[in-house]
């Protein structure tokens, strides 16, 4: 036994089904949302890895996990720099990708502008530099994002392509322990140019939401990438990105830091480029009703917890009545379910984080996510 014990220890581990997630001195590359019974749990140095964004896939940049219990200890990771939304890398992309995205130079000589998310991009150097992106998102809501890519430098051609976005993190649970790890999300440095550079990706969006939180020992990271160097023009900063705390019984905190620092502006013989400004940290109690995570076998299941005008309900014995309250615990409207499979209007809410509740004897709960 002891002997099998070493050697899992030296190999590593991983292991995943419907009740847990388990990662031991190893890496996973993940993305996605994933929903867990009853555990999440990385240690000795294990890793994960969110897939890199892609315009093909909407999952791909962003990690949701939920599960009644997260822990992350011995030096784990959880990963999204430069994982987030891509920096330009194409004349016909000339902007980086995103809501935020940095501006390109102008085609007679400029440097990209550094991306946005929690702050605004830096403009780019040389005479045409690329304009910084815009800051996007609210810093106290519950909604969470990716950081934007850089602008590329550029003279009649591509030049130095800007840097990544960081990804998104969204971890959810009753309980959550995060002991001498790590949550990173950094935005990447703007290439070099020959002549041009490019422009910083903003530092991603990180949010940790549970009942119970401890953090000990805890790095938590959003920062903005650098503007690349060129001989003539170097690339704006980028914005820093947001990192969001909730809770809704305890929070306990030991030694931890959250850094959602802005990109420094890249180097060039012409021009001023501008370094990128700080993202945002923001830590709040919840008052709010619990969600219980444990299957019933009366309850209802949501086919999306994120929507932007209907949530579709489905119930295996209808009739049933859903409540829905928003964060705080107030009520918001009663639906009568009368069909196994249910549309449900909420275009008209505000945008944030409410929760639909049945009238079984179980007290299920749902989150439901509403986007704009």
């Amino acid at each position: 036994m002891v002997g099998l014990m070493i050697f899992t220890i030296l190999i590593g581990y991983i292991y995943e089904d419907a009740d847990s997630l388990i990662v031991q001195n190893d890496s996973l590359v993940i993305c996605g949302n994933h929903q867990y019974n009853i555990k999440i749990h990385i240690s000795g140095a294990g890793k994960l890895k969110i897939r890199q964004w892609s315009a093909a896939a909407d999952s791909f940049g962003k990690l949701y996990l939920n599960a009644p219990v997260i822990i992350i200890e011995e030096l784990s990771s959880v990963i999204g720099s430069e994982f987030g939304y891509r920096g330009a890398y194409l004349n016909s992309h000339p902007q980086g990708y995103g809501p935020g995205g940095g501006g390109a130079g102008g085609v007679s000589g400029g440097a990209g502008g550094g991306g946005a998310y929690g702050g605004n991009g830096g403009l780019g150097g040389d005479i045409y530099g690329g304009s910084g992106g815009v800051g996007y998102g609210d810093p106290a809501d519950t909604i969470i994002d990716l950081g934007s890519g850089g602008g590329c430098g550029r003279l009649s051609a591509l030049d130095g392509a800007g840097g990544n976005g960081g990804a998104q993190i969204y971890l959810k649970a009753q309980h959550i322990l995060i002991d001498s790890s790590s949550i990173v999300s950094d935005g990447q440095r703007g290439y070099d140019g020959s002549v041009e550079a490019g422009g910083g990706g903003a530092g991603g969006g990180i949010m940790v939401w549970a009942d119970t939180l401890t953090l000990h020992h805890t790095g938590i990271t959003a920062n903005g990438g650098n503007g690349g160097d060129a001989s003539f023009g170097g690339g704006g900063g980028a914005g820093g990105g947001r990192i969001k705390v909730f809770y809704t019984a305890h929070l306990d905190t030991l030694s931890i830091s959250t850094l959602v620092q802005a990109g420094a502006a890249g180097s060039g013989a012409y021009g001023n480029p501008q370094p990128g400004s700080p993202g945002s940290v923001h830590i709040e109690q919840i008052i709010g009703i619990q969600e219980h995570l444990s299957g019933i076998v009366n309850g209802f299941s949501l086919q999306s917890t994120i929507i932007k005008n209907h949530a579709f309900v489905n119930i295996p014995k209808p009739p049933l009545q859903l409540t829905l309250y928003d964060a705080t615990g107030r009520m918001i409207r009663v639906f009568r379910l009368t069909q196994n499979t249910n549309k449900l209007y909420l275009g008209d809410l505000v945008q944030g984080v409410y929760f639909l509740k049945s009238d079984s004897k179980d007290h299920r709960v749902e989150k439901v996510v509403v986007l704009k």
